[in-house]
């Protein structure tokens, strides 16, 4: 059976979470992780685990799963007992959940010698009611300091050498200590993640590390929690008008370019083409002979060649082939690298050197500035001020963890991390590439994650949810975010590839979800619009001004089932049990009204006022 016709019926969302509740606490079990720790109804704690990474920083799969859960007399205890590094490294992982207070230990026995980048726990910190306020860390010599936690998204570590923290949630004091380790703390909103993490052990005494065949490595965290004030009033909704909804680009690349790209550009004539090329090969564009729309480019460059004369030699191709060429972004290829904020980046052709040759070589053409990879990285090393018509970055969902409630977690973090980019664009606008729930390529390692089983992991390129609606909602959500921050173009899919729209199957195009997103989406850009408000918690979408087939698009961004009423407006439903294999499916899809709709998770309804025109 093709795969398209296996992802169209499996559900589009894998949630298996058992609920906990202990006097005033409640949290989630999810897979030996506790997630959304409540307390008095707060949230306090995003979650907390004990993820295993390998030299890529590649998350491990845990192997030979023992779990227990039971009562005791002072609330609940749930273990788990697991392996990693085929079977190197045995975790022991017990939480005991009480009234007021949480406390989880762990023990990694190592079998055999391993190395690893993180073996040890984590704590993620929300972001609502946390970013911006004050923070007292206690320190391994005894001492405290007053910090806060970050407003704008921190470049580096905004807290070290931490065996305790205490701060003030929503009138929640919430107090937690470490032991075992001496902990610091990262803002993971530079990853989209949306959460600031405590984690062990520090990057400054350097990874990947070793532990040894017969060493025992114990660590503990205890969470304690109090209510010390009155809770704030809830926040009302309110619309987020846009000037100009960003324009739809789709992805390119030599490797890409097939029968199934040619068909999903033909199919999407008004999306920007973004193309990436390595500005060294002397076949940059192998394969891409029938491509003759305008492009805007995406161009590596030498480190330490010369430059200057393969972006004049490239331009010259393109010109003999007849591409117009709208803008250039060009870097050298050391910059699709990461660097921590204490190190020195590379030495070689910088960043401003290959923006000066772009627009030397191509005279007619916008010129970007910024990184071809994540946000890390732009932020990391910003943009120098006064180079460059409009600056640029991608995204991806997987950085850290690839299960799907982190995943949609992401679109909260990326209203952060867009608004923290334009702090540091200043007057350029903001152009997004590629921002997708795969890694197009690792900054922090040598390479992507392998998933041949096409399995929910972090930092893989190849993901399962982008041929489900899974993939679909997520595009939504990350295009309302980037409406909602005023940047100008996105790209939310490729035209072929791991982050294709669809695929060739017995000659034809087989559309998947996201297909009918980009197409939608493709009809409003351009159009002022709004972030829509009063919708339902994980509920998102956006609307343009003018009536035509589809006047929004709105998702259920969440793993719950959720209510809409939308009186008067009628719309398209497609869940995972809908059939949109057909490309053309929204001209004769069924529209129904809006008056009273359930929204499977990940579910996607495209919206008219009048219905089907």
């Amino acid at each position: 059976m093709d795969s398209v016709e296996l992802h169209r019926h499996a559900s589009p969302v894998e949630w298996n979470a058992r609920h906990t509740s202990v006097g005033d606490i409640e949290a989630l079990l999810v897979d030996g992780a506790m997630r959304q720790l409540r307390y008095r109804g707060v949230e306090v704690v995003r979650g907390f685990d004990c993820p295993i990474r390998d030299r890529n920083w590649a998350t491990e799969t845990p192997a030979v799963v023992e779990e227990t859960f039971y009562e005791a007399s002072d609330g609940v205890i749930y273990t788990r007992r697991f392996t990693a590094f085929n079977g190197a490294l045995l975790a022991n992982l017990a939480i005991n959940v009480q009234p007021e207070r949480v406390v989880a230990t762990l023990a990694l026995d190592a079998h055999r010698r391993v190395e690893t980048n993180r073996a040890g726990f984590t704590l993620l910190h929300p972001i609502q009611g946390v970013a911006g306020t004050d923070l007292t860390i206690q320190h391994s010599n005894g001492t405290e300091e007053q910090s806060r936690f970050p407003e704008t998204i921190s470049p580096g570590q905004p807290a070290f050498d931490i065996v305790g923290l205490k701060h003030v949630i929503d009138g929640v004091s919430v107090s937690v200590r470490f032991s075992g380790e001496v902990f610091e703390m990262e803002d993971q909103r530079n990853w989209t993640d949306a959460s600031y993490k405590t984690y062990c052990r520090p990057l400054g005494l350097g990874f990947p590390y070793v532990i040894e065949a017969g060493e025992t490595v114990e660590q503990s965290i205890e969470i304690t929690l109090s209510e010390v004030g009155a809770r704030r009033p809830a926040s009302v909704a309110s619309s987020h008008a846009v000037a100009i909804l960003p324009e739809i680009a789709i992805a390119v690349e030599p490797n890409w370019y097939s029968d199934t790209a040619r068909k999903a550009l033909a199919d999407l004539p008004d999306a920007r083409r973004l193309l990436r090329l390595d500005a060294t090969s002397e076949n940059a564009l192998a394969g891409l002979a029938e491509l003759t729309d305008p492009v805007e480019l995406e161009l590596l460059i030498d480190d330490a060649g010369d430059g200057a004369g393969s972006l004049q030699a490239l331009a010259k191709t393109l010109r003999d082939h007849g591409i117009e060429v709208q803008s250039v972004t060009a870097l050298p290829q050391a910059y699709l690298h990461s660097y921590q904020p204490t190190a020195e980046w590379p030495d070689g052709h910088s960043i401003a050197d290959a923006a000066n040759w772009a627009r030397s070589a191509f005279p007619n053409a916008q010129i970007g500035i910024g990184m071809l990879t994540n946000f890390t990285e732009f932020n990391r090393h910003p943009p120098p001020a006064g180079i460059g018509d409009f600056t640029t970055y991608s995204t991806t969902a997987i950085v850290h963890a690839g299960d799907d409630l982190s995943v949609f977690e992401t679109l909260e973090a990326l209203r952060h991390v867009h608004k923290s980019a334009r702090v540091i664009s200043r007057e350029r606008p903001l152009r997004l590439g590629l921002a997708t729930i795969g890694m197009r390529s690792n900054p922090y390692g040598a390479a992507v994650a392998d998933n041949p089983d096409m399995a929910r992991i972090a930092m893989a390129k190849e993901d399962p949810r982008q041929q489900t609606v899974f993939g679909a909602a997520f595009a939504v959500g990350a295009y309302a975010a980037a409406a909602g921050s005023g940047c100008a173009r996105i790209a939310l899919a490729g035209a072929g590839g791991p982050f294709a729209t669809g695929r060739i199957q017995n000659g034809s195009f087989r559309a998947w979800p996201v297909h009918h997103v980009l197409r939608a989406l493709a009809g409003l850009s351009g159009q002022t619009g709004t972030v829509m408000p009063n919708l339902p918690g994980g509920v998102i979408g956006v609307s343009g001004e003018k009536a035509g087939k589809v006047s929004a698009v709105i998702a259920n961004c969440s793993v719950a089932p959720t209510r809409i009423t939308s009186p008067g407006q009628r719309g398209a439903l497609m869940d995972g049990k809908t059939d949109v294999a057909d490309p053309d499916w929204l001209d004769h899809a069924e529209w129904r009204a809006l008056d009273h709709v359930l929204l499977p998770p990940a579910a996607v309804v495209f919206v008219n006022e009048g219905g089907a025109q």
